[in-house]
């Protein structure tokens, strides 16, 4: 008999309301970092942000779209990790002033999997022209589904990252700033 171990989507908070935008001019496209391959970076990528804050290196995670932004106190924690669940890529914060932080890292997921309750899960189909984009209102995780992996994307929503209860316990004994876990079930949505 298997326990059910809890499983979380990874999140972020910041001070203010703000994205760090994976720069256009970079030569790999951010939906590679969805597919949980190792990628070869020949050169630094760039990410945007209207100011660098002074309070920017106090976080360990960093809001963006698809791909987290971690620091190296984070990479520190879960460095057993590299190379077959994780990768860390060096990124350079720009902002509209020309101010530069080099203190943070792409987190890039190397497992994807199925692990969505496609059974409990309130999800939302919507078309645009040929395109179909899923919202989910709700999400539910099939027990025991990551395979004794720690971090994985999800494969039915690839911009979820899926932790474990012993990922959120290292961040949380290690005292990260700026991650947060949302518990399955949870949801935003009032009506459903």
């Amino acid at each position: 008999m298997s326990l059910n171990i809890m499983y979380y989507e990874l999140s972020e908070f910041y001070k203010r309301d703000v994205y760090f935008l994976y720069d256009e001019e970079n030569n790999i496209q951010i939906r590679e970092f969805e597919k949980g391959i190792k990628i070869d970076v020949e050169k630094e990528l760039l990410y945007r942000v209207d100011k660098i804050d002074e309070y920017l290196s106090e976080y360990d995670i960093l809001p963006t779209f698809n791909a987290p932004l971690v620091s190296l106190k984070f990479i520190s924690l879960f460095k057993d990790l590299e190379n077959h669940e994780i990768q860390f890529i060096n990124v350079t914060i720009i902002d509209d002033k020309g101010n530069i932080n080099k203190d943070f890292y792409l987190l890039n997921v190397l497992r994807v999997l199925p692990c969505m309750d496609t059974e409990k899960s309130i999800v939302e189909e919507k078309k645009y022209g040929s395109a179909s984009v899923m919202t989910i209102k709700k999400l539910y995780l099939i027990p025991n589904s990551l395979n004794n992996f720690l971090i994985v994307r999800m494969e039915e929503k690839k911009s979820y990252i899926i932790v474990t209860e012993e990922f959120k316990k290292r961040c949380e004994e290690a005292g990260l700033k700026g991650v947060d876990f949302i518990e399955e079930g949870h949801s935003i949505y009032t009506d459903i």
